[in-house]
């Protein structure tokens, strides 16, 4: 019996510890990002993508689950600087799946109408054949039928300084928002990790 309570003791302390500490995990290798052929629409140097960072697909004309994704971005920066993180050891970088009608003068109008400012946030855009060989780096799917209505996957990437995809998280849907807290330590991980 004593054995028993013993054995009892410690599996809850080390779910416990598990339960607290999800940060202490290694994150697995999911995949990897072979090259990021895309523009920023800023104009920002490819090498500021040697960072851990969240990447996020969209396209402009999203009525729903593009924006309030936006929005609880925004939420996760304010999360990320209230535990002292500050935006030059992480980027979040959102990708166009609709090149044809997301111009560099769309996309910034778009950050600019969601009050998107940070330098740390940078939106990607490349051609229809650029992009569609970019998202199956991921897995990601996206379609656009003739009438111009676009379908796409709902999930986003943390990808390490090293460009390897190390997890996977849900974008806002419907009334689920995105788990800010768990982007939050997958990031924070990964920042120890590359220093």
């Amino acid at each position: 019996m004593k054995r028993f309570v013993t054995v009892l003791i410690v599996g809850f302390g080390v779910m416990a510890l598990l339960f607290f500490h999800p940060q202490s995990i290694d994150l697995p290798k999911l995949g990897t990002v072979k090259e990021w052929t895309l523009t920023e629409v800023r104009g920002e140097d490819p090498s500021v993508l040697e960072k851990p960072k969240l990447v996020t697909f969209f396209y402009t004309n999203c009525p729903d689950i593009c924006p309030t994704t936006m929005f609880d971005l925004k939420d996760l920066q304010q999360l990320m600087k209230e535990k002292g993180v500050s935006e030059d050891q992480y980027l979040i970088v959102s990708v166009t799946v609709d090149p044809t009608y997301d111009s560099k003068e769309r996309i910034i109008q778009y950050k600019n109408a969601l009050d998107i400012s940070s330098t740390n946030w940078l939106f990607l855009r490349g051609s229809e054949e650029k992009t569609k060989k970019f998202t199956k780096y991921f897995n990601f799917y996206y379609d656009k039928n003739q009438d111009g209505f676009l379908t796409h996957s709902t999930t986003m990437y943390m990808v390490d300084s090293h460009d390897q995809i190390r997890a996977r998280h849900d974008m806002s849907i419907g009334g689920k928002k995105v788990n800010i807290k768990e982007v939050a330590d997958h990031l924070q991980q990964l920042i120890e990790v590359s220093r």
